[in-house]
């Protein structure tokens, strides 16, 4: 595997394309920035949000307070203007003064939330602090915010109810009381994903902002798709979202095979100008043996690899069970050399930038797709921002705080303009897939009948896992062993 520096790719990519020099964090688009009375009782949040694509939480506003409700809480989050009343709502998991001036995260798609935000200034403390790929937000590390203290358990509680919030996922025990768990990588469309800004952006009065950038994400993305659909939708190549899992203790020493069929990957896909190789299929497909996940894999033309650890490809066509040429050259993926992974962004540590800005930037992670899918979209070609070709043996990319010029400027939105994009017609390359029209939808469902398949539906397992990345608490204090058992299915 080669290795490149940053600067081969866009700075905006890692949050590097702000200003020249590091500027103060900036108040625009934040609104009732100041405490009020105990008495006041006029509207203090004249610029509101409003839920469009977003199905796991909810925005109320009232005149003093906000309430929050997410799917992940199995509650409300009631948000209140500082100095105000402190009100009383039924159900209410937890009460907050707004804005809020310390924040801390556990999770690293939450973290990249509050910068495209731009209130990183908040952050004081962040969790599983290797695994963050942002390069402001290493810098913000190296010098500003001090990473939880996970081998000291009652350091890390002192440090939580120090902060006005912590943001965390389901799944941890004795939370203190200022947690607010969210559920962005639960979405099921890319766009819902992205919608979570409204969320992130209420605990700090920053509505304006989270509707500006979601609105030109939404614009975007539309016009993407509306491009790709324009060219590509008599051929559409099939894409398989697959992983390998070796044996270990959590999974009974079994080796298995898998196949993700997340909601939110068959919209961006299809939107994308492909296929999903199944479009009836459930969540997840696990295989007990290679030889029935490669008979799944027959219609492919594009395989998109998240297996938890990195394989050379030779390494992982051996772990699919592809042992030489001519077994390659049965499978169209194998044959064409368009075998992906989603790692070509990464902290020194490891960490991919795949669990950070693409469940922001709906639109990007778009144009990746249309990139893989259709490599010649755009006249000069294009380099994918988050995917590498694993059988061309692309580079891998390592991220550093050194690729930072302002820790508290607005993470920019790294999809290029697509107004000012002129889609190519499908080329020869295109043409070489077994793509089929958008209504042949049968041709492409999988036979799970003829298949060893160890489920045939989403287990509990898969519904309430996500990436390695953004981890909880009580996750990032288990072993590495334990994380490598549980890699998602949903992002």
């Amino acid at each position: 595997m080669r290795l490149q520096t940053l600067a081969t790719l866009a700075a905006a990519v890692v949050g590097s394309a702000q200003a020249a020099s590091s500027s103060s964090p900036s108040s625009s688009g934040l609104q009732s920035t100041a405490c009020v009375s105990a008495s006041e009782s006029s509207d203090q949040f004249p610029t509101k949000s409003e839920v469009k694509h977003a199905t796991l939480f909810g925005i109320e506003y009232k005149n003093t307070y906000k309430v929050l409700s997410s799917s992940a809480a199995n509650g409300t989050y009631v948000l209140y203007q500082c100095g105000s009343e402190k009100p009383n709502v039924a159900g209410a998991a937890a009460y907050i003064p707004v804005p809020v001036s310390k924040s801390a995260s556990w999770s690293t798609s939450a973290n990249v939330f509050l910068q495209a935000l731009g209130v990183q200034n908040t952050l004081r403390n962040l969790g599983t602090a290797p695994s963050v790929v942002s390069a402001c937000l290493q810098k913000l590390l190296e010098d500003v915010i001090a990473p939880f203290n996970e081998a000291n358990e009652t350091a890390t509680d002192s440090q939580e109810l120090a902060n006005d919030v912590v943001f965390n996922m389901p799944g941890g025990e004795d939370d203190p009381a200022n947690t607010v768990l969210t559920a962005e990588y639960l979405e099921s469309s890319a766009l819902g994903r992205s919608e979570w800004l409204k969320f992130f952006a209420a605990f700090f009065n920053a509505e304006e902002r989270a509707n500006d950038l979601f609105e030109q994400i939404e614009a975007n993305y539309d016009c993407l798709a509306g491009k790709a659909a324009a060219e590509y939708n008599d051929i559409r190549p099939v894409v398989a979202w697959t992983s390998y899992a070796a044996p270990t203790e959590y999974n009974n020493n079994t080796a298995y095979w898998q196949i993700s069929y997340a909601d939110y990957k068959y919209d961006v896909v299809r939107d994308a100008g492909a296929r999903m190789l199944n479009t009836t299929g459930p969540q997840a497909t696990m295989f007990d043996s290679a030889a029935a996940f490669l008979d799944a894999l027959e219609d492919a033309d594009i395989l998109i690899d998240e297996s938890f650890v990195s394989y050379s490809y030779d390494d992982l066509m051996s772990k699919y069970g592809v042992s030489d040429s001519s077994a390659a050259s049965k499978y169209s993926w194998a044959a064409a050399a368009r075998v992906f992974r989603p790692d070509r962004l990464q902290s020194a540590a490891g960490g991919l930038a795949w669990f950070e800005s693409p469940l922001v930037f709906a639109d990007a992670l778009l144009q990746d797709l249309v990139g893989v899918a259709h490599p010649k979209f755009i006249a000069d070609g294009y380099q994918p921002i988050w995917f590498r070709n694993l059988a061309d043996d692309e580079s891998v990319v390592v991220v550093s705080a050194a690729n930072c010029t302002d820790m508290y400027a607005q993470l920019a939105d790294p999809a290029s303009q697509c107004s000012k994009l002129d889609f190519q017609s499908a080329d020869a390359a295109d043409a070489a897939y077994s793509g089929v029209d958008e209504n042949q939808t049968q041709d492409l469902i999988y036979d799970l009948s003829k298949s060893e398949v160890i489920n045939d539906s989403a287990d509990e397992s898969d519904a309430a896992s996500t990436s390695a990345a953004p981890v909880h608490r009580a996750a990032a204090a288990a072993s590495l062993a334990l994380m490598l058992a549980l890699v998602a299915v949903l992002l």
